[in-house]
């Protein structure tokens, strides 16, 4: 299907801001987020793909480090992977 918009500059130009701060084009970002609304309407099915899957990719990595008593400021050592267990 083929849509026309008539957006108002200010809000094209914040569209194109947030798509361009995701890495895509306008149209594919558009795209992403009409796909997320439709999906929103229907949970059953998830998507793989857009703002909304990144964001949950993110909250599970961190949850995963929580989890694991991982941080980004830690280097990952021998003596830390090991810090708990006797050999």
């Amino acid at each position: 299907m083929t849509v026309t918009l008539h957006l108002k500059p200010e809000v094209e130009a914040g569209l194109l801001a947030q798509a361009q701060a995701s890495g895509m084009a306008l149209e594919q970002y558009l795209l992403s987020l009409a796909e997320e609304a439709a999906l929103q309407a229907n949970p059953s099915k998830t998507s793989l793909t857009g703002p909304g899957a990144r964001a949950e990719a993110v909250r599970r990595m961190l949850e995963f480090g929580r989890k694991h008593h991982l941080s980004f400021g830690e280097p990952i050592t021998r003596k830390f992977l090991h810090e708990g267990h006797r050999f």
